[in-house]
């Protein structure tokens, strides 16, 4: 019994089974939190073509809300079955059965096949059932992300940019604490720098470039959006410091 991979989605896969939901049920809710996509969406997600922006952009979020609740499974913080399709003995699911390198086949479907368990490609023998209460517990606590911004956006679709900021990031932390005469100069708590807010005067001084300069990089998408507060508006400074050590990180060869 083969399923269409996202399938489920469109019209729910609501089953009954005593303390439990499926998986697809619950990646619903999880998707719908924290991307904001309801489950009917996630078919034509996956059946968009591939753009370089905001079609591949969602996929990665969703991608990486999968891999978040398997880390749940992987850690046992939430429990997860196995029932036989059409109905049968549950039984529970190791969490070394979820140490797979994609766990998206899953998620799509809400099924895998017991004895295969690492072959994706497999037919599938079993649906996927979690915890409910723990599921509850866990989905409680978790924070949505927000608007898809376009640095979010740039991320899920240039690799290399992610590296660069991945870099710039490291770089930023290993700065030492008596550098003198640097744009990277960095409190000594580092947490206090997160929400240290400075004024626009205050980035130029650190990146050398005009006012003007500043706003039509941030209307081209090539400089952080300030934050208003009220008439202002003011920068993070980790933001700015952060945005220098990408550029350096850029020009290293």
């Amino acid at each position: 019994m083969n399923i269409e991979p996202w399938s489920p989605y469109l019209g729910g896969t609501y089953l009954p089974s005593k303390g439990r939901i499926t998986l697809t049920a619950a990646f619903a809710d999880v998707v719908s939190l924290l991307a904001g996509f309801q489950a009917y969406e996630l078919p034509e997600i996956f059946s968009a073509p591939e753009d370089d922006g905001k079609n591949d952009a969602c996929r990665h979020l969703v991608c990486i809300d999968a891999e978040t609740m398997a880390e749940q499974f992987i850690a046992g913080r939430i429990a997860t079955f196995a029932r036989p399709l059409n109905g049968g003995e549950v039984t529970p699911i190791d969490s070394a059965l979820w140490e797979i390198d994609n766990p998206l086949p899953r998620f799509a479907t809400g099924t895998f096949n017991l004895e295969c368990w690492m072959n994706p490609q497999a037919t599938p023998t079993h649906r996927i059932f979690v915890d409910s209460e723990q599921f509850d517990d866990w989905l409680a606590k978790l924070k949505p992300y927000g608007p898809l911004s376009n640095q979010q956006i740039e991320e899920a679709t240039n690799s290399q940019l992610r590296a660069r900021r991945a870099v710039a990031r490291r770089n930023l932390v290993a700065v030492p604490k008596d550098t003198e005469n640097s744009v990277a100069q960095m409190p000594a708590n580092r947490a206090s720098s997160e929400i240290e807010l400075i004024d626009i005067k205050a980035v130029s001084d650190i990146i050398s470039l005009s006012r003007s300069t500043i706003y039509a990089r941030i209307q081209n998408g090539q400089f952080p959006d300030g934050i208003k507060l009220g008439r202002s508006t003011r920068w993070r400074k980790s933001d700015v410091l952060l945005w220098v050590e990408e550029q350096a990180a850029g020009q290293t060869h």
